[in-house]
């Protein structure tokens, strides 16, 4: 049995730490490395979607869409993120598509929940919680879409 515990030497943490900041380093870098791809799109369909997203509306709903299909709100955010530093998308733009993302999100726990469909109470469980996860990312956006609307709180 005491075999099995075994204490971290000091290597091992050495190297959870490399690989913790290696991870890091290479996330930066795809982010780094998205920015400048958007920056070069040039493609007229893509165009015409940041063009459409000058409705914050019409923004809000494209952020939701584009979760809801690839189910990765993270994907979808750091994607935002790397479009307005590309210069391609205004700040005004982006609030109401991340907004989108955080509804979007909601069909991802909920989704999830219904894999324990034929467990009683443990889908009981999931759904109680994927739906607390849907009404605060809904409730979030009910209250911040129109102040940022009104007042551009986010800007």
């Amino acid at each position: 049995m005491e075999e099995l515990v075994r204490e971290k030497t000091t290597g091992d943490k050495i190297r959870n730490y490399l690989i913790v900041s290696f991870s890091l380093l290479l996330f930066i870098f795809a982010i780094d490395l998205l920015t400048v791809t958007l920056g070069r799109l040039n493609n007229d369909v893509a165009k015409d979607i940041i063009q459409a997203t000058r409705n914050p509306f019409i923004s809000l709903f494209v952020g939701l869409l584009v979760t809801a299909l690839i189910q990765s709100s993270s994907t979808v955010t750091a994607s935002i993120v790397a479009i307005v530093a590309s210069g391609n998308m205004t700040l005004q733009q982006a609030v109401p598509m991340v907004l989108g993302a955080n509804i979007g999100t909601t069909l991802t726990s909920t989704l999830v929940s219904f894999t324990f469909i034929t467990k009683k109470k443990e889908f009981k469980r999931a759904l109680s919680s994927g739906i607390s996860h849907d009404m605060f990312n809904i409730l979030n956006v009910i209250i911040l879409f129109p102040l940022e609307l009104s007042f551009n709180f986010f800007v």
